[in-house]
């Protein structure tokens, strides 16, 4: 018996099944039935407000799982407000002054989080194409923010498009990694995530992330942040929604509005 017979006698004998019995698609239609990506996308696009309140409440559930640090917040002030926080409470891990990184992207460009840190000590990084400055300016910060093109509920994963003004180099060197996603881009799973990829023009790479860095290659014990962010703060921009109220059971999800007082207050 060569190895890869070995190695499929071992599955089915843990499976419990006959060690020789060969297995066909035909079995399990289920398992191999071909995706329609025609149907996949019309539910996306058809998802209600109340059915993507419904996925928040799965991705920010599933979040903690992953010790990614999850919270919705209802409008840009909002999430400019926990990105402020953030900025000023999060403690220096490599560098001795506070930078901060954000990806030209619209929706990251009208937070004007520069006008809120104004005075306070932080430099404020935007990842500008031509910008021959960007690498030794992404090193230096401690933080890297950026608005991912899709997130996953099921597996609470972000996905970013690597594209000019967007290198991926944001989210993975900082320290701390802050994601700003719209409830909008949110599905359900893997399956609709990459049929919403197959429609797009897909630039020369694009990252999933799922939490911190993290590794347990040393005693079986988990650490974070040995090959890049330490931290994942992801901010879930969602209107309320009257109908359904979003019952994450994870304390903590209404922070954001807690200090917005103090942002609001900083922005006049």
């Amino acid at each position: 018996m060569d190895s890869q017979q070995t190695f499929l006698t071992t599955i089915r004998k843990s499976l419990g099944l006959p060690p020789t019995e060969e297995r066909s698609k035909t079995t399990f239609p289920g398992l191999f039935r071909q995706t329609n990506k025609a149907e996949i996308l019309a539910r996306i696009r058809q998802r209600t407000p109340q059915e993507l309140d419904k996925l928040v409440g799965i991705l920010l559930s599933n979040a903690k799982d992953l010790n990614i640090s999850a919270s919705v917040v209802a409008s840009r002030d909002e999430a400019a407000a926990a990105i402020v926080h953030l900025v000023k409470t999060k403690n220096l891990e490599f560098t001795p002054t506070k930078h901060v990184v954000h990806h030209d992207h619209p929706d990251l460009n009208a937070l004007q989080l520069w006008k809120c840190l104004e005075g306070e000590g932080v430099t404020i990084h935007t990842t500008f194409g031509p910008d021959r400055q960007l690498r030794e300016k992404t090193i230096a910060s401690f933080i890297g923010i950026t608005a991912p093109a899709i997130g996953v509920a099921e597996s609470a994963t972000i996905i970013q498009l690597t594209k000019p003004g967007q290198p991926r180099s944001t989210s993975l060197v900082p320290s701390i990694h802050i994601a700003v996603l719209d409830r909008k881009n949110l599905v359900a799973d893997l399956a609709e995530a990459y049929a919403l990829l197959k429609e797009m023009a897909l630039p020369d790479s694009f990252v999933c992330i799922s939490g911190p860095s993290k590794t347990a290659d040393i005693e079986a014990t988990m650490v974070h942040g040995a090959h890049g962010p330490r931290e994942l703060h992801l901010l879930v921009l969602s209107p309320p929604t009257n109908e359904i109220a979003i019952d994450t059971g994870i304390p903590g999800t209404e922070e954001p509005v807690a200090f917005q007082e103090e942002y609001l207050q900083c922005k006049k």
